[in-house]
């Protein structure tokens, strides 16, 4: 089998972006975000890749494949080589390294195994894939790779065989001084990272039985089966049956039908009575039903009490006791206080996973929303989160969710920075997965020109005095009026058009000497045919 793990190997090809808007806030943040991308980029070796960025100087498997394939739009090499160089450190038993680090000329690059560090890197090495041309011999090396892992977890990370995977320590989620563990006795140093395959007995309350580890499963096995019907090699059932077993798990004995949310447990299989945005990644890996999904986001993601705030998406809820900010900011009784501050580390003022706003959460929403339907909610959080960043110019790891203030700390973080390139282009921009081109223009953003390289051809969205007008390669194409987000396959037939605003809005697509008119509500899909735009569903929307 094929086996080169350097993008400069296979078929990538030239891409690029640019905007102009007249929107100078925004104009700010899209110019100051290009320009600490490329700050993030360097060698690992002969290795050109995206680090995280401001205090993290390596690869983690919780952003930066993520973190990679968000880059492609504007280098492929890049991209797949954050993808890559994770497989080329696999382990022989189907580990995938937690950390990457690179520090010539003398210590070199070292992978880190000793824990998991989230896994974000199952979909987006998916959608590579498309990027590069369908290859298919990256297409068998990547099943390889996801088999490998998967039998990893299940081997490993079930150690009382009761069907639900573990987490053993806190760095296995990257969940850095979060007070669900801290308050439960687990230190975030000392219980950091753990050095062997077992159970570990001296970490607080571990192992956790994880929804987000059920999670990672469920997307391999997805994930798995989607490029068996490729390569054909008739195991795509096999995989889709282990991915509803997964899920069925993990509903019965995660999911709080009451609370609408998922939990996870204890050593003793006790409910920690936690409420976390570890939803938003089982969302992202796509372990909730689209009931689920829409129970979470109406109960919780729009609870002004919950995650709602000022700035959204604190990672714990602002109303649960173990809810921490910083020592004025906190919901902390005296006994909590006492057990968290005796296991929290030096850094928490600029990472904790217990109350702050992160980029990396805002980086994880949008493939969580977007998988469910949910475009006009992304639409609301995009807004907040671009407007944010324009006032306090500061593009740090974690922000405080009332006020909506940086925390200290390091500017050029990778997470932050890639997602407010991502929530740019979710509202005037032109987006490429799995050989659909999106083409977005909210209707309340400022005239702008965006453009993109992609495959040889150039696409420019062109926003003027509230419509969109789509050209490839300098020929108009169609026009949309803003408020939507249009579909394309590759040849630019339009799929959909998706209601992307928190309210009705009237639409006309014109293509040619066609223009068909509807008003759309918030995430509503419609179909275009010479008939019409015609309503194919309507996502829940219940935003107060």
């Amino acid at each position: 089998m094929f086996t080169e793990y350097n993008a400069k190997h296979y078929p990538i090809s030239d891409t690029a972006v640019s905007l102009k808007t007249e929107d100078t806030d925004l104009q700010y943040v899209f110019d100051e975000c290009e320009k600490l991308c490329l700050d993030n980029t360097m060698a690992f070796g002969d290795m050109p890749v995206i680090r995280e960025g401001a205090k993290y100087n390596g690869l983690w498997l919780e952003t930066q494949p993520m973190g990679g394939e968000m880059y492609a739009c504007r280098n492929m090499e890049i991209a797949l080589n954050n993808h890559l160089i994770f497989m080329k450190y696999q382990r022989r038993d189907g580990k995938m390294p937690g950390m990457i680090t690179c520090s010539f000329p003398f210590r070199g690059i070292s992978a880190n195994h000793d824990w998991m560090q989230g896994d974000f890197f199952t979909r987006s090495a998916m959608r590579m894939y498309y990027l590069i041309g369908k290859d298919k011999e990256y297409l068998k090396l990547l099943y390889e790779t996801l088999k490998n892992f998967e039998n990893y977890l299940w081997k490993y990370r079930d150690s009382d065989g009761n069907g639900c995977l573990e987490t053993f320590c806190i760095w296995d989620t990257g969940d850095d001084n979060n007070t669900k563990m801290l308050s439960r006795g687990v230190h975030s140093i000392n219980h950091g990272l753990c050095f062997t395959d077992t159970p570990p007995t001296d970490h607080g309350g571990m192992p956790f039985e994880s929804a987000e580890y059920m999670a990672y499963s469920y997307s391999h096995c997805c994930v798995l089966a989607e490029i068996s019907d490729i390569l054909d090699n008739g195991e795509g059932n096999e995989w889709r049956e282990k991915a509803d077993k997964i899920r069925k798990r993990a509903t019965e004995y995660l999911w709080d039908s009451e609370k609408k949310a998922f939990f996870d447990r204890d050593k003793d299989n006790e409910t920690i009575d936690v409420l976390s945005l570890e939803n938003i990644k089982c969302m992202y890996h796509g372990l909730f039903t689209q009931e689920m999904a829409d129970d979470f986001i109406e109960k919780h993601l729009l609870n002004p009490e919950e995650f709602f705030t000022p700035l959204p998406l604190p990672n714990i809820a602002a109303n649960d006791p173990v809810f921490y900010v910083n020592d004025e900011l906190n919901n902390f009784t005296p006994e909590i206080e006492n057990v968290v501050r005796a296991n929290m580390a030096d850094d928490i003022a600029d990472n904790s996973w217990s109350g702050p706003v992160q980029g990396l959460i805002y980086q994880r929403a949008i493939d969580g929303l977007l998988n469910y339907g949910h475009h006009a909610e992304l639409t609301y959080f995009g807004r907040k989160w671009l407007a944010n960043l324009a006032k306090v110019k500061k593009f740090g790891q974690q922000f405080n969710p009332f006020t909506g203030e940086p925390s200290p700390g390091a500017t050029g973080y990778g997470p932050t920075v890639l997602s407010a390139l991502e929530y740019i282009t979710h509202l005037i921009g032109i987006d490429y997965a799995n050989e659909r081109l999106t083409f977005s223009s909210g209707k309340n953003e400022k005239d702008s020109e965006f453009n993109q390289l992609l495959f040889g051809d150039t696409y420019l969205l062109k926003r003027q005095n509230g419509t969109a007008y789509v050209y490839k390669n300098g020929d108009l194409q169609f026009s949309f009026t803003s408020g939507a987000r249009v579909i394309c396959d590759t040849s630019l037939k339009i799929l959909n058009v998706i209601g992307i605003e928190p309210s009705e809005t009237p639409i006309t697509v014109t293509v040619g000497n066609n223009a068909f008119t509807k008003a759309i509500v918030p995430n509503e899909v419609c179909s275009l045919t010479e008939n019409g735009l015609t309503t194919l569903k309507k996502v829940r929307f219940d935003m107060k």
